[in-house]
């Protein structure tokens, strides 16, 4: 019976698109954050949650984990902390594995280091005896001993389309459209340094603006590719480069690159195509 204010409200959408753009656009929100994509199955996650996935992968492939590894690891945290690195937690869990300081996982400033957390869920999964056979859920239990098992299963789908991206070498996978933060870290160093904490090698190179990554594969070079697109928000990214492709923030993805002057692609046709090349933003 609440059909006049209802329509009201449309009335008036539809008058302000009148002026300043169409009804959907206003109602709609801006898009936010990145989106994993393998065939016709996409996942939606935060600027941070993004960076915390691509972490942990990173430290799976760095410690010889492989692809099936990284899924366990991904189903575990979307349940403990939903990729959020949070300091508390049930007792005395905390982090993104909501590991535990009184049960030997390590002190509270490691446990919230992400790369440190994600170190020691891999080092008791390959003590596990059968874990590569094992569900996704069945693993995480494995590894965490939860009160709720259930719980890990609903976040499988979502695991396998995200560790494809961050582990199986899926290219061009994931688009990020959100925009900088205030507080951004814009010195190419800064991300050759993450780099080699996270994956235990150096780039390849860092000249002025420009981080290059040589890696060994094609889908190793779209792990990293995929890793230096989830930094973007944190580090003021401008653009990514592999395969003959690039990625720019924004809601159009990988695509070829533009020589022309104004075009929304705007990096260089002529970066190697075998190499992965980053580069921050000149202003």
């Amino acid at each position: 019976m609440r059909v006049l204010p209802a329509l009201t409200s449309l009335f008036l959408a539809a008058a302000v698109a009148g002026c300043t753009g169409t009804t959907d656009e206003l109602l709609r929100p801006k898009p936010t954050g990145c989106y994993f994509e393998t065939g016709d199955d996409t996942v939606h996650l935060t600027a941070e949650q993004t960076a915390n996935a691509a972490t942990i992968a990173a430290v799976g492939i760095r410690d010889g984990m492989d692809e099936h590894a990284v899924q366990v690891a991904i189903t575990t945290v979307m349940q403990e902390s939903e990729l959020i690195n949070v300091d508390y937690g049930h007792d005395d869990s905390l982090g993104l594995f909501q590991q535990r300081p009184s049960m030997g996982w390590g002190t509270e400033e490691e446990l919230l280091d992400p790369v440190y957390a994600s170190f020691k869920f891999y080092e008791k999964l390959r003590r596990t005896d059968g874990w590569q056979e094992m569900r996704l859920a069945e693993a995480a239990q494995a590894v965490q001993v939860s009160a709720y098992p259930e719980l890990y299963e609903k976040w499988e789908d979502e695991a396998v389309v995200i560790a494809a991206v961050l582990a199986g070498g899926q290219g061009s996978g994931l688009r990020c459209v959100s925009d900088s933060p205030e507080d951004v870290v814009t010195e190419a160093e800064a991300l050759a340094d993450a780099y080699a904490y996270h994956w235990g090698g150096s780039v390849s190179g860092v000249d002025g603006p420009v981080v290059t990554i040589a890696p060994e594969d094609d889908a190793a070079g779209w792990n990293r590719a995929a890793w230096a697109v989830s930094r973007a928000y944190d580090h003021g990214i401008a653009s990514v480069e592999y395969g003959g492709l690039v990625w720019v923030p924004g809601e159009n993805g990988w695509e070829a690159p533009q020589a022309e002057e104004g075009e929304a692609v705007t990096a260089s046709v002529e970066a190697d195509p075998a190499i992965v090349t980053v580069t921050f933003a000149t202003e």
